[in-house]
């Protein structure tokens, strides 16, 4: 439903209209708008050029701005896409701390991960340039202040809820980081005996700070959160505190996991709110970048993820969460993930 709209970047207006379509979606629902403080991200030009050529298919790493023009090797850096997109802060330390005037970063396709401190425009290319070409490098972007929204649907009323959420915004195609997320939930619902059920569509997850929608988003009267976010077929990472852990059952797993700290849910548990991430990083290869698209095995994964959500709600409904108690965990993002706090 929102493919259409292509490319959704935070704080954008194409992100204001994918909150306005899901809304109307869900117009025989009660539904509310909660309007978000964030960022966009503007790209007023940008042109790549290598010997002369315009390149049609490139990414530019956010936020990196500026231009370029010199040889591969001299002026400019050119390196293979590492084997993890995280890494990829770590090549545009090289290229600062060694003087280079630009970044290029080749595989089999473009993507947008995004760089502390920019200070030299990065580029994401689907080929591998030589050494000794010569390449110009054009980009014109800011940051801007801009205002969003969450979209808050409540599906079953009652006096606390479970609340399942995704966002909405994503770079380039963005099919599983995160439409396949929204679509499943399209749909949802699940009969619950003590608690309503609400679903949540967040604004401005990808940056420039993660997780800027869930942050603001009203947390007084949630029992229970999950978030979905890049999923991927056919197996899911149960991220969450280990007094949940036991919830993961209902899913076909590929790990159990701390909590991460670059998730919509991890706002929630900060907040006191028991919250759960599911997510895959099988997708890595494809994260990020604009071949992200849907996949065979989709619709019956998505159909398992849902029965999982489904039977986890169910259990944890008759069961209860206001006794829960953990240890309070801390961010520990070199790590990407949560230590405990004693």
């Amino acid at each position: 439903m929102l493919e259409e709209l292509g490319e959704v970047i935070h704080g954008s207006e194409k992100e204001r209209e994918a909150i306005r379509v899901l809304r109307e979606k869900f117009g025989g629902f009660e539904t509310k708008l909660h309007t978000v403080a964030t960022k966009e991200w503007v790209i007023r030009h940008q042109r790549v050029l290598v010997n002369g050529r315009k390149v049609g298919r490139f990414a530019v790493l956010p936020y990196t701005k500026g231009s370029a023009k010199g040889k591969v090797g001299r002026e400019v850096l050119a390196l293979p896409f590492p084997d993890h997109p995280f890494k990829v802060k770590d090549y545009y330390r090289i290229a600062l701390d060694q003087g280079y005037e630009a970044l290029l970063l080749y595989e089999d396709k473009a993507r947008r991960i995004a760089v502390p401190d920019p200070k030299i425009p990065a580029i994401s290319l689907p080929f591998k340039p030589e050494k000794g070409d010569e390449v110009e490098v054009e980009v014109e972007s800011e940051l801007r202040d801009s205002s969003s929204y969450n979209l808050e649907v409540i599906i079953r009323d009652g006096k606390e809820f479970f609340l399942v959420g995704a966002h909405v915004d994503h770079w380039l195609s963005g099919y599983h980081d995160n439409l396949l997320a929204v679509n499943l939930l399209l749909n949802f619902d699940v009969e619950l005996r003590n608690h309503g059920l609400k679903l949540a569509f967040f604004s401005s997850e990808e940056g420039p700070r993660c997780c800027t929608g869930s942050m603001q988003f009203p947390k007084h009267d949630i029992a229970f959160m999950v978030s979905l976010d890049a999923l991927y077929p056919n197996r899911v990472v149960f991220s969450t505190i280990p007094e949940l852990w036991w919830l993961s059952r209902h899913f076909r797993l590929k790990r159990v996991e701390m909590p991460s700290p670059f998730s919509d849910s991890f706002p929630f548990l900060l907040s006191g709110v028991p919250s759960v991430l599911l997510y895959n990083d099988d997708l890595m290869p494809f994260y990020h970048s604009d071949v992200d698209l849907p996949d065979p095995r989709d619709s019956e994964f998505a159909e398992g993820v849902k029965a999982g959500l489904k039977a986890m709600l169910r259990e944890l409904d008759e069961k209860g969460v206001k006794d829960l108690r953990w240890t309070r965990v801390v961010p520990d993002y070199v790590n990407l993930t949560t230590q405990f706090s004693y």
